[in-house]
């Protein structure tokens, strides 16, 4: 379906995604931040795996448990806070916007225009 803007009726018409874009940052850090917290528990299974290969392997295995927990956190919590910005876009914000009347709206208007 291509968007037209309910004032000027040009199609040349862009999505600005402001929550979308919010979101996803407050949730990478956010998840970062759990992540890192919870980089402890990462950090003895991976100790826990390395401690066959010596004392090297302890090491390496728990720096590397506590970064992939705290990448695990913040890849998800980016996702989250994608996917409920993306929510907020479509039903609060004025979230399209028209290139040629500078004119924002939303899904609501476009769906009033296509009643009449």
């Amino acid at each position: 379906m291509k968007l037209e803007c309910p004032r000027c009726g040009s199609k040349r018409i862009h999505t600005k995604n402001t929550a979308k874009k919010l979101g996803g940052s407050v949730g990478l850090l956010a998840g970062a931040s759990a992540g890192l917290v919870s980089a402890a528990s990462g950090a003895r299974s991976g100790a826990l795996i390395g401690s066959f290969a010596g004392p090297v392997g302890v090491s390496l295995g728990s720096i590397g448990g506590a970064i992939l927990g705290g990448l695990a956190g913040a890849t998800s919590g980016g996702i989250a806070g994608s996917k409920l910005g993306e929510k907020i876009d479509k039903k609060v914000l004025l979230n399209y916007q028209c290139h040629d009347c500078c004119h924002s709206f939303s899904d609501s208007d476009i769906s009033n225009t296509e009643d009449k």
